[in-house]
């Protein structure tokens, strides 16, 4: 099936953001699921690059479901849609925004709760949707609540952590490995052959650097031989 025809059912509708308190969400949550599934569950997953996130939710009442999206912080969010109707097995992806002058709290006081009720009727205009939401009481027993706490998502940063904690233990396990069956005599035996072949090594250098010098200094010598005047031979007088 296409995507048009997945959500041909789907009709959503934008109206006023509605507040929702601190000191009542806790108790506007109902545990199980009845109408909708919602993905993520508990989380309102948002990307620490763009500050987004995406929430995705399903119908699986057997009757058309209308569902409500608010917040304890409407000034931080941007929520679309914010409302809706989802026909049986359908399911509606919502876009939330964090507002580039605000950042989540660090307690954990920012929340959404999503809620949902059967659809008078199976089939409502977006009008209708707005003014079934703005007359009905959220701790309505026929109304489905789902609370949702906001985070930065840790699953990119943890997977990179996972990634370099394997890489730093398969380097240590491949150094453990290479070093692995070697017995420490023969280790010893090996240690001491390599230094005493780098000893006549240098020994082979430093007889090859006096031997130089001594040529170069017999060279030297041999010049300065050559360009010295001979010594003029003078006999003295015979006495007569």
């Amino acid at each position: 099936m296409s995507e048009a025809g997945r959500f041909s059912y789907v009709t959503f509708v934008d109206s006023a953001p509605m507040v929702l308190k601190e000191t009542n969400i806790n108790k506007m949550h109902t545990p199980s699921e009845g109408m909708l599934h919602i993905n993520p569950k508990d989380f309102v997953n948002f990307n620490s690059k763009n500050a987004e996130a995406t929430m995705t939710i399903k119908s699986i009442a057997t009757s058309a479901v209308t569902y409500k999206i608010q917040t304890t912080s409407p000034e931080k969010f941007r929520v679309r849609p914010r409302c809706g109707i989802i026909q049986p097995n359908q399911e509606a992806t919502i876009n939330i925004w964090l507002k580039s002058e605000h950042k989540l709290s660090d307690d954990s006081k920012d929340k959404f709760l999503v809620m949902a009720m059967v659809a008078p009727g199976g089939e409502c205009g977006g009008a209708d949707v707005t003014e079934l939401w703005r007359s009905k009481s959220p701790t309505s027993a026929d109304v489905e609540q789902h609370r949702l706490v906001c985070r930065f998502d840790e699953n990119k940063s943890k997977a990179q952590l996972d990634c370099a904690s394997k890489s730093s233990k398969a380097s240590v396990d491949c150094s453990k490995k290479s070093g692995a069956g070697v017995d420490p005599a023969t280790a010893m035996e090996r240690q001491l052959a390599f230094t005493q072949n780098l000893q006549y090594v240098t020994l082979a250098l430093l007889f090859l650097l006096f031997a130089g010098f001594g040529f170069l200094m017999y060279q030297q010598l041999g010049q300065h031989a050559a360009t010295c005047p001979k010594a003029t031979a003078y006999s003295c007088a015979k006495r007569k």
